[in-house]
Order: C-alpha cells, then structure tokens, then sequence
C-alpha cells in the first residue's frame, strides 16, 4: 500500500487508488489514517437485512453496491475496500469514492456530512444547501471568484468540539460545475476535466496555499427558487423549522435508516440547530441574474 496520505475532512486517506482530486496531506498534518484498498467485495454481507438504497449492513460494516461502477465496503469509519466492475473508469470509481462512500465513513464516524458547500469570511463558515441544481457551485464559484476560500464542495462535514460548538471541515478542493456554469463564470469548459466520461460536468480546482484548517459554522443558507411574481427574500428559520432544514440537508439521508443511525443524526442535528443560525434564500434564477443574486448574498453575510 502506497504510504502517500490524502487530506480529506479530519482524517487522512491511505489510499491504493490514486486520488488526485485531494491534495497531499503535509507531514505535520494530525488526525486518523483512513484505509482505502482494491480487494474482493462480498456480493452481499452475511447476516444483512435486505439491500435499500443499494445499501446494507452488517455490524460495523456497510457495503454499497453502485452497478455497473463498483461495491464498497466501508468498514466501522476505519476503511474503505473498492471493487470496481470491469467495465468501469477510474475516474467513475472515484466519484463513488469520494462521494457517496464517504458519505457513509463520514455517518460511520459521528460526523454531520450537509450537502453544502461552504465558503469563509471573517473566520467563519457559511454554508450552503440545497437540492441538487439550487446552484450551490454556482455561488461557490461566485465567491471563489471574489476572492474568499471555499472549504469543499458538495459535502460538507461537520464536527461538534468537546463543548458542543460545530466546526466546518475542509473538504474536497474543487468546484463541480455544469458547462454553462463554468462558461458563466468565465471558464472554458473544454479546458477542464469531466467528473465522468458521460457527464457534461466539470472540476474546478480550488488553488490553496497550504491545507485549511477547520473554521466554526457561523450560518446554513439553505438555497431556493422564488416563484415567477416574487421576489427574493431571506427569513431565519429557528427552532423544529431549523432542525428540518438540518436533516433533510443531509448528505446521504437516505442511507441512515440501513446505517442504523437515525436517532443519532436527529440528535447530531438537534446540537448543530442549536448552535447555528440557518436561514432559507429564495432567489430568482438564471445567469443573467446571478450576479445580483450573489451580491445580494455577500451583503447578507456582512451584515
């Protein structure tokens, strides 16, 4: 096994399958090594209840089965075994990896994985959700084109200190976008790579000196559409509005249920409501608006 380690989240990758979405992890980087290999996966897990999701689980250990890509092994937050079909690309393996797999290590691991994209001013972090197509990217790359950093995107996990208080952990250090996003954004999408072969999306990198540190989640904006008659707005949720928002944010929600960890991520989540301001932006959609729509974004936070 390679003894090269990628910076992921709080925790490293060792990995035998070449990563080069991540960065390296520098020597004086702390935190628990995570184990990836290439190995046989069983079909089906001894003892396991019926796939859902694609999903099951036995003990500590998950495996999702992906068809046509690959199976995934994830075992107790400790390590993740791929099994990749014949047919499958190594960057679609990939995108399972460090995606939906990771999605399961991060639950495993007693983390709040949000599907969000996180950007820092003043120190903090505002993160933002939606569902997919709210133009979470979009805006990430609105404000990594301004000038602030951008901690991940797409997932963004969450980690309560010993007193309760929820930091943001780096993520991934790209942007995906569509190619009318990035050719918004002044990109030449024929010049930067496809997630997959047959999808029409790219990979942004995000240009960082040095690997981040974790930064306090100051706000969750959770992204959505104005109707056709109505303006954008902002309003504050609190209370069981800002726990719903919370969990149904949840990256990989879906699969909490098989994990056998539902009554933890509702208590996880309850923490995190408590700690943080979460608010629901409606705004109008369309590039040719987006420029305002995101001025009016950056104002909010500085406000």
């Amino acid at each position: 096994m390679t003894s090269k380690l990628s910076s992921c989240f709080d925790f490293r990758l060792r990995s035998e399958i070449p990563l080069p979405e991540l960065h390296d992890a520098p020597a004086s980087q702390d935190g628990a090594i995570v184990d990836i290999k290439m190995a046989p996966v069983p079909e089906e897990l001894s003892g396991a209840a019926a796939p859902a999701w694609g999903l099951q689980r036995a003990g500590d250990a998950a495996l999702l089965t992906v068809e046509g890509v690959a199976r995934y092994l994830v075992d107790g937050g400790r390590s993740i075994t791929v099994e990749p079909t014949p047919e499958a690309s190594g960057r679609k393996v990939r995108l399972f990896l460090l995606g939906s797999a990771l999605g399961i290590l991060c639950h495993q691991r007693g983390l709040l994985p949000l599907h969000a994209n996180t950007i820092v001013a003043g120190g903090s972090g505002y993160a933002f959700a939606g569902h997919s197509g709210a133009g979470k990217s979009t805006l990430a790359g609105y404000f990594a084109r301004a000038g602030f950093e951008v901690l991940g995107d797409d997932v963004c996990a969450v980690r309560l200190d010993d007193e309760g208080h929820p930091w943001i952990l780096p993520g991934l250090p790209r942007i995906k976008l569509w190619a009318d996003a990035a050719t918004a954004l002044g990109h030449d999408p024929t010049r930067l790579e496809r997630i997959t072969e047959d999808i029409e999306k790219y990979q942004l990198p995000l240009l960082r000196d040095g690997i981040p540190g974790a930064v306090p989640l100051r706000r969750l904006y959770v992204l959505e559409k104005s109707g056709d008659d109505t303006p954008g707005g902002v309003c504050r949720l609190r209370g069981r509005e800002a726990l719903q928002a919370l969990m149904a944010q949840t990256y990989r929600r879906e699969y909490l249920a098989p994990l056998g960890l539902s009554a933890r991520h509702f208590e996880l989540c309850g923490k995190v409501a408590a700690e943080t301001e979460v608010y629901r932006i409606t705004r109008a959609w369309g590039f040719d608006v987006f420029e305002r729509e995101f001025a009016r974004v950056k104002a909010h936070i500085a406000a």
